[in-house]
């Protein structure tokens, strides 16, 4: 069997797993004013990736605290999601769209700061 990825999951079932792999790590720690900290520190860590790079590195880390538990907690997440009728499923097309309109916008971020100097 293959190893499974991130881009086996949607975006919905995505997230909802990495919601998971947050309550998880921070549920694993001590002091409450260190997991409020912490939790904010992971939930941008972890759902603010842009980019195929930054996914990968969640991915990795979210695989890396689950370990062996990491395909019932997808499984988890793929009955959940699918049991929700609210949850809105995005189109390829919405998904590509967005993630150009991603790109568009750091390219207009980076040639702004160029013309800056």
């Amino acid at each position: 069997m293959d190893e499974l990825t991130y881009k086996d999951l949607s975006n919905n079932e995505l997230d909802t797993l990495k919601d998971m792999y947050i309550s998880s790590r921070v549920n694993s720690m001590t002091e409450d004013d260190l997991r409020n900290f912490v939790k904010e520190i992971i939930i941008d860590q972890i759902k603010g990736t842009v980019g195929n790079a930054e996914e990968k590195e969640a991915w990795e880390e979210i695989k890396d605290h689950f370990s062996e538990d990491l395909s019932k907690k997808i499984l988890e997440v793929k009955e959940k999601c699918n049991k929700n009728p609210k949850v809105e499923q995005k189109s390829q097309e919405d998904i590509e769209f967005e993630r150009r309109l991603g790109l568009l916008k750091q390219q207009q971020e980076e040639e702004s700061s160029k013309d800056m100097w």
